[in-house]
């Protein structure tokens, strides 16, 4: 394992364990976690050298963002967004967009969020219903997020609109303080509770054209799935943990432990297997797609179809092996991550839509076809 890995899991034990059960339970957003990564300059990960940044890729992306979500996957989906959202600007935004706003998100005085789901289009972010009529000079956008990771707590959104003249699509860089920009208060997660990811609103909203991101491509949908998935293996492994931990602590009046019986033995040993198993397939995937493969897409919807599958099979698994202590809010972190894993069957890609993407990648086919 290399050393991003290792030093993400170590400080988000220290750093973002303690705050979980906290921002579970009171539904409220990671703020001290958060902070934390702000001063130690974890989002800089994937911003180049030359804007204060790491320069690291989607590799490294992927190694941080498992390792924080196995002590707090909220709190490192709030952090893998505003990654996907500094790559994109990285990628695709103009030189004085990225001289403005980098550098800020690199030292931690900035972080980014991404607004790009709505109710009626759901999984495609690429039909948005927001609008944009064009200006000399400035857009005025209107329209409604559905699902918006770190609600009010980001300093710019991403976000994506439609021109009412022509119909081509743009995406924006929306700072948090403008004018017509708000949010309404509906998120009560079932889990993931500290993403806080209510719907944002633009009405009459103007921005300058100096926000909006020229380019566009494949990078930051290939780092979102990257992130998403990295949510999920690292639940898996949580899940893991937590139940050694739980069976070799709870001890019968003749002193044996759980863990001494054998079926909790191999039930333990499935839990490692699958979590471990799904880990580094998308460890695996991101470094494919870091090295510019032709299937790297296809290799990363697999990740996250595996990991996703792995988390939630490990969440009732890991219920079962630590019984009714582990059903009782805050009693046991396994309930907390046994409802967090199961998130990422409706993040956007869904499930069963990843399913189909690469069913028809796997027979040459085009694989938005027939979704959208």
């Amino acid at each position: 394992m290399s050393k991003y890995y290792d030093d993400a899991k170590a400080f988000g034990e220290k750093n973002l364990a303690p705050y979980a059960k906290e921002a579970d339970i009171e539904g409220v957003f990671p703020r001290q976690a958060i902070q934390a990564l702000r001063e130690a300059g974890y989002f800089g990960l994937v911003i180049p050298e030359e804007y204060g940044g790491w320069g690291q890729e989607v590799g490294a992306h992927a190694e941080v963002c498992t390792a924080l979500a196995e002590w707090d996957a909220s709190a490192s989906l709030c952090y893998m967004m505003s990654n996907v959202g500094a790559y994109c600007l990285s990628l695709y935004a103009g030189e004085e967009l990225k001289k403005a706003i980098l550098p800020k998100v690199a030292s931690g005085e900035a972080i980014l969020a991404l607004a790009y789901s709505e109710t009626a289009n759901g999984t495609h972010f690429y039909l948005p219903e927001m609008e944009e009529e064009t200006h000399e000079g400035y857009s005025i956008l209107n329209g409604r997020k559905s699902f918006v990771t770190t609600a009010r707590e980001a300093d710019y959104y991403l976000t994506i609109s439609r021109n009412v003249k022509d119909g081509s699509t743009n995406l924006w860089l929306v700072p948090g303080d403008t004018e017509g920009l708000s949010f309404e208060s509906n998120y009560d997660g079932v889990g993931l509770r500290g993403n806080v990811s209510d719907p944002m609103i633009l009405k009459d909203a103007k921005l300058d054209h100096f926000y909006r991101i020229e380019g566009n491509g494949d990078g930051d949908r290939l780092i979102f799935l990257v992130g998403l998935a990295s949510s999920s293996a690292g639940i898996a492994m949580a899940i893991a943990r937590e139940a050694a931990k739980y069976v070799k602590e709870r001890t019968y009046s003749n002193g044996r432990s759980l863990g001494e019986i054998e079926t909790v033995e191999t039930n333990l040993a499935e839990l490692y297997a699958r979590a471990y198993a799904a880990r580094e397939t998308l460890f695996a995937a991101a470094y494919n797609v870091q090295s510019g493969a032709e299937d790297g897409f296809m290799n990363v919807n697999a990740a996250r179809i595996m990991t996703t599958s792995a988390a939630v099979k490990n969440g009732s698994q890991g219920m079962r092996l630590v019984g009714g202590i582990g059903y009782v809010r805050g009693k046991n972190p396994m309930e907390r991550l046994m409802r967090d894993s199961l998130g990422a069957q409706v993040m956007a890609p869904g499930y069963d839509v990843l399913r189909v993407w690469l069913g028809r990648q796997l027979v040459d086919l085009p694989y938005l076809k027939g979704i959208d």
